[in-house]
């Protein structure tokens, strides 16, 4: 039975990927922020030593753009010291290190998909705090994959899904930015891609370094607005009856955001024959368990 260990196990990937690792027949261990001081590397030794796992996948990141800026060293401090110190235990007990990592290290001038050998150049603190931790996985551990994956959904957490399902149940017409495009990508999806990754590693595959993934199909936050309404209109609590554009200088954010961050999938096609999934299948099964919820 193969061993991992997951940090932020109670985040939108994390616990999704505990959950599937589980049923796949994975020991998994488990660990979230505050059960884990991930800048104290003497802890994070400790809990490697202790469990001995084969893989460690790092889900755990400082992901609320806004309160990033506001709160570099604490972005900081997850994103990058965090980051490294994993990196660095698993160099020392010869574990692979899987690692979490995000679109928004692009400035997201371009109009092209971006592949894993474009430059990288961060508009907001998080980007720059996750582009940080990427740098120091690479100088600490050779056997690590680095999975940059963006506009992350699910049923739980923080994310665009159930901030405009708040809003739908609450506003007539509803608004949102039509300038950045992206991917939408289901959390459960990106649990399926790690797994499918570490299941060909571990039959003795030596394909380290840095890939991406997301869900198909590029959209804008309106038009990924306009799915979510799609799916939940007929349901008795909304009130919503339009979403309504509007440009990013308009929209009071605390932090920047690139304006194209649609990603291009081949590498991983290529290495490992993973293809992307529709996340409109995926908004269809979140947002069908939040009914159920209800």
């Amino acid at each position: 039975m193969i061993k991992i260990l997951v940090t932020g196990g109670m985040g939108q990937v994390g616990a999704a990927l505990c959950q599937r690792a589980e049923k796949m027949g994975f020991a998994v261990v488990w660990y979230d922020i505050e059960d884990l001081d991930l800048a104290d590397l003497d802890q994070i030794n400790k809990i490697v030593m202790e469990h001995r796992p084969k893989y460690v996948i790092n889900c755990a990141s400082y992901s609320v753009v806004d309160l990033a800026e506001s709160n570099p060293e604490d972005a900081y401090r997850i994103n990058c010291d965090g980051a490294a110190n994993l990196a660095t235990a698993c160099s020392n007990f010869g574990v692979t290190l899987m690692h979490l990592s995000t679109d928004n290290v692009f400035d997201g001038e371009g109009k092209l998909p971006i592949n894993e050998m474009m430059p990288v150049n961060p508009v907001n603190i998080f980007g720059h705090s996750k582009l940080a931790g990427e740098e120091q996985i690479r100088k600490h551990c050779e056997q690590h994959i680095i999975l940059r994956v963006g506009w992350i959904f699910s049923s739980r957490g923080n994310n665009y899904v159930l901030r405009s399902l708040h809003q739908m149940r609450e506003e007539k017409q509803v608004k949102a930015v039509d300038d950045q495009i992206g991917c939408p990508t289901d959390a459960y999806d990106v649990a399926r891609v790690l797994l499918a990754m570490l299941q060909q590693i571990d039959c003795g595959i030596e394909v380290w370094g840095t890939y991406h993934y997301s869900g198909a199909e590029a959209v804008t936050w309106k038009g990924f607005a306009e799915a979510i309404l799609a799916a939940v209109k007929q349901q008795p609590d909304i009130v919503a009856e339009k979403i309504v554009a509007v440009a990013s200088d308009d929209w009071q954010a605390r932090a920047p955001r690139p304006a194209y961050t649609v990603m291009d999938c081949y590498k991983i096609l290529a290495t490992f024959g993973i293809r992307q999934r529709p996340w409109r299948a995926g908004l269809v099964k979140v947002i069908n368990s939040l009914a159920e919820l209800d």
